[in-house]
């Protein structure tokens, strides 16, 4: 990784070490093959859920994994800051959804 992904990655960690993990469940799912490695995602995460690794199968050599699930909110923020539309967060509500509510 370069300087400045390592860089990223520490304040990823740093805002990690602040959060604890989130009461209510939720879901970010990642889709490698979307993803170029901005960064942007994890900049903009508040509980440093994502973080930066070396990946030789990327296009750009490093990509963004889900680090700490139990620690995402829910806040799509990484969601809304993507360009690539390769990150998407979900909060358990609790409600049933759709096709749940029709199997029962």
């Amino acid at each position: 990784m370069e300087k400045e992904e390592l860089r990223i990655n520490e304040e990823a960690l740093a805002r990690r070490a602040k959060s604890k993990p989130a009461a209510k469940k939720s879901t970010v799912e990642l889709v490698p093959k979307f993803c170029k490695g901005c960064g942007l995602c994890i900049n903009t995460c508040p509980t440093g859920t994502l973080l930066f690794h070396d990946d030789p199968e990327n296009k750009w050599g490093v990509a963004v994994v889900v680090d700490a699930p139990e620690n995402c909110i829910g806040c799509r923020q990484c969601e809304n800051q993507c360009p690539d539309c390769a990150i998407f967060a979900y909060r358990d509500t609790g409600k049933k959804d759709e096709s749940e509510r029709k199997a029962v």
